[in-house]
């Protein structure tokens, strides 16, 4: 589910990737400091980030799964225009009549180490 997510972040297609939320589900996203709950707000989100070239390499994540939810958390980097932007990440999936589909997602700058 992580991969698929991916691969259509790479088709810089923002609906694509919005198909990939539930109605209802809510995105904290990495470039933004608003809540993003449902497809028009998420839609918004990635209609302005894909003004720019982006692509998401996965570093680390952790699954956890039931047979109706997956939990993935980890590490991974944006690279948007050429520049990197290294962030941490929380999906939940839930399984529902039209696959699984994205409740919630996290994302946040990785803080400096210190």
């Amino acid at each position: 589910m992580l991969e698929t997510w991916v691969d259509k972040i790479r088709t810089n297609d923002p609906k694509q990737v919005v198909s990939l939320y539930q109605d209802d589900g809510l995105l904290l996203g990495t470039f933004s400091d608003i809540e993003r709950k449902g497809h028009d707000l998420i839609l918004d989100y990635f209609e302005n980030l894909f003004k720019a070239k982006v692509d998401v390499e996965i570093v680390t994540q952790h699954k956890h799964e039931t047979e109706t939810m997956v939990v993935n958390s980890g590490l991974y980097n944006f690279i948007v225009d050429g520049k990197t932007v290294n962030a941490r990440f929380s999906f939940v999936f839930t399984k529902t009549d039209d696959g699984w589909k994205i409740l919630s997602h996290h994302s946040s700058v990785l803080p400096e180490s210190h």
